[in-house]
């Protein structure tokens, strides 16, 4: 299976019109790489906040910024990406965006999955971190984690900091994930440096491969930071440190930092199920949950 990453720039927009072209560079590059799967970045929406009449709307009422973005844009969003996925007969793991699910009348970080049928796979962040910032009260915690598949294989997302709790992929694996999409937005190197250290350890410990997507660019918006938003990132493809299927850094590919691109690489999922049983390391066999499980109610 081939998958691509985007390095996605965010940047000031004049009409949502930008926003759709502005996926469909990104779509364009994947396919023209080859890819059956393309990932966006944790918060890609956020360019969507420049736009002229949302900062107007904003400007008496900043601390609701978040709920005002949700409320306008999640469904259009979701129209605009299950619509490109069908026109380009790919994947589209669109990243995260702060989303407002009117059945529960909550707001969740959530990353949408759209399928080239039709199809959408849900999963919202299970812990929620800064939120950029704003409004973490509003992100309602996800509570609960799935897989889908695609072909032969199956893939979870874990959105940002959910990929700095080993648990939350372990679900993940024993669900049979094969992959982990790993969307991501930081706001300085050490939580670049620290979502890429992260992919590594799933990769390796799970023996999967992880698809690790980042926000890179500035957004001046809102008014109440002085310098608005600005995320640093390196997208990357990671797999388990194993002969045969990766590398002894276990890094498929990476993005040059800060620059805007999409990567792509081959991921040998048929190989995963042979070097567990008989790699270098076969830790997925080793594991000994019965030892575990006497100290999961201790305090750490």
């Amino acid at each position: 299976m081939k998958v691509a990453s985007s390095q996605y720039k965010v940047k000031a927009l004049k009409s949502y019109a930008e926003f759709e072209q502005h996926i469909r560079q990104h779509m364009e590059q994947a396919v023209a790489q080859g890819a059956e799967l393309l990932l966006l970045p944790e918060f890609f929406t956020i360019e969507l906040m420049t736009l002229e009449h949302y900062k107007a709307d904003c400007q008496a009422d900043f601390d609701r910024i978040f709920e005002h973005w949700a409320r306008t844009y999640t469904l259009p969003v979701k129209e605009t990406c299950a619509a490109l996925a069908k026109e380009y007969g790919i994947i589209l793991a669109a990243g995260s965006t702060f989303a407002y699910h009117e059945n529960e009348d909550r707001f969740y970080n959530t990353a949408y999955v759209f399928m080239p049928d039709g199809r959408i796979h849900t999963q919202n962040k299970i812990h929620p971190s800064y939120e950029l910032v704003y409004n973490k009260h509003l992100t309602t915690p996800g509570k609960e984690l799935s897989v889908f598949t695609s072909g032969e294989t199956t893939i979870g997302v874990s959105v940002c900091y959910d990929s700095s709790f080993p648990e939350v992929a372990r679900i993940l694996c024993k669900q049979g994930a094969d992959v982990i999409l790993a969307p991501t937005a930081c706001l300085d190197e050490w939580g670049r440096s620290r979502n890429i250290l992260f992919s590594k350890a799933r990769a390796s410990e799970n023996q999967i491969f992880v698809v690790n997507s980042h926000l890179i660019g500035s957004v001046p918006f809102p008014p109440n930071i002085p310098y608005g938003f600005t995320f640093t990132g390196q997208s990357g493809i990671y797999s388990p440190i194993q002969p045969l299927i990766g590398t002894p850094d276990g890094i498929v590919k990476q993005g040059e930092p800060n620059v805007e691109m999409v990567i792509s690489a081959d991921i040998q999922v048929d190989y995963l199920h042979s070097i567990r049983n008989k790699g270098h390391n076969s830790n997925r066999q080793d594991r000994r949950p019965e030892f575990y499980r006497q100290f999961e109610e201790q305090p750490v």
